[in-house]
């Protein structure tokens, strides 16, 4: 078990975050032993084909039998929004001791296969080669449930308090008095306190019952099983054209087509041959329902599609990424705003 002590003030500063790093890691435990992850089967069915042409003998080495993993493969994440390519930098900005020790610790060795100075080199080509392979098709529709999960958490903290979301993250953990516990992680048992550092909680879909650091005294961050993964994999395939348009209108079904990009209002009307106001019109329906997000960048306005629309269209919503200095924020507040977009 391990408690972690948070006082008044470290309940004010929980966060959530999302890691698609993290992700990628842990769901070689569901590789390694597919009867501990019942929810994911139909994942784990579904990229068996592809495992053959991985470097396997490199990436079974990144989790042990106890499924434990070295903490540099799993950075921190401070955002729901964080990208899987922003985190795989840090991983390869990793210092050469703490990659020694970490490795050692977690397979009470260290590798030959990753014992010389290429060695993080090589597990970097070998998690980005497995995220593009088995990851990258299917995570927008595992960002949905994760985002979904954290939108559910920050209203029962609006409507209930953090003590009583924290006590419904999952039946291995448990908050009262201050100590927030978490079962079935860490032998023997350890107590460590928040001091100030901010806890992350962050939903994970290969838990199964809870993550946490494998270093005594990382930073603090939890991993809980979210909602509604039990209908992950529920929908076998995107709708077709036709059963799209039918949904959301010709007109705006074509628009999300395009959006494989971020685009400009009068990009996406030169595109369809059109005016931009009507565009624009559309655009806002679209935005008002959830399925583009506006975002600002010198005086124009970019579109993309939300991961909501990602799942909807079947389609990757890394192609659409948005530059990351740009923040949905702003961006709405700009168009509520009425800035023109051009």
């Amino acid at each position: 078990m391990l408690t972690y002590e948070l006082t008044s003030r470290d309940l004010e500063d929980v966060r959530f975050a999302i890691s698609p790093a993290a992700e990628t890691v842990l769901s070689l435990r569901a590789l390694r032993d597919p009867g501990r992850f019942p929810l994911q089967l139909p994942w784990v069915r579904a990229v068996q084909p592809q495992l053959a042409g991985l470097d396997w003998s490199l990436l079974s080495l990144l989790v042990n039998d106890t499924m434990g993993s070295p903490d540099f493969l799993t950075p921190r994440p401070t955002s729901p929004l964080t990208q899987f390519q922003d985190e795989l930098e840090i991983i390869a900005a990793v210092d050469r001791t703490t990659f020694d020790r970490q490795l050692v610790a977690v397979n009470r060795e260290l590798p030959g296969e990753l014992a010389g100075s290429d060695g993080v080199s090589r597990v970097v080509d070998a998690l980005r080669e497995y995220w593009q392979t088995v990851m990258a098709p299917y995570w927008p529709r595992m960002r949905t449930v994760l985002s979904a999960d954290i939108s559910f958490r920050g209203h029962a903290i609006t409507q209930h308090g953090t003590g009583v979301m924290l006590n419904e993250l999952g039946p291995a953990i448990s908050y009262q008095d201050g100590l927030l516990r978490v079962d079935r992680v860490s032998n023997p048992s350890r107590t460590e306190r928040i001091d100030g550092r901010g806890l992350v909680l962050q939903p994970t879909l290969f838990g199964p019952h809870a993550v946490i650091p494998f270093d005594i005294g990382a930073e603090p961050l939890l991993g809980y099983p979210p909602r509604g993964q039990g209908n992950l994999w529920t929908v076998a395939e995107p709708p077709s054209r036709r059963d799209l348009g039918r949904l959301v209108g010709t007109a705006r079904a074509r628009i999300l087509e395009l959006l494989t990009h971020p685009r400009t209002t009068s990009d996406i009307a030169a595109e369809l041959k059109v005016t931009p106001s009507a565009v624009s019109q559309h655009l806002q329906l679209l935005r008002r329902t959830g399925l583009v997000d506006p975002q600002r960048t010198g005086k124009q306005v970019l579109y993309r599609p939300t991961e909501l629309a990602a799942l909807l269209t079947g389609t990757d919503l890394l192609m659409s990424k948005v530059p990351r200095e740009l923040t949905p924020e702003w961006a709405e507040r700009a168009t509520d705003q009425g800035v023109a977009d051009r």
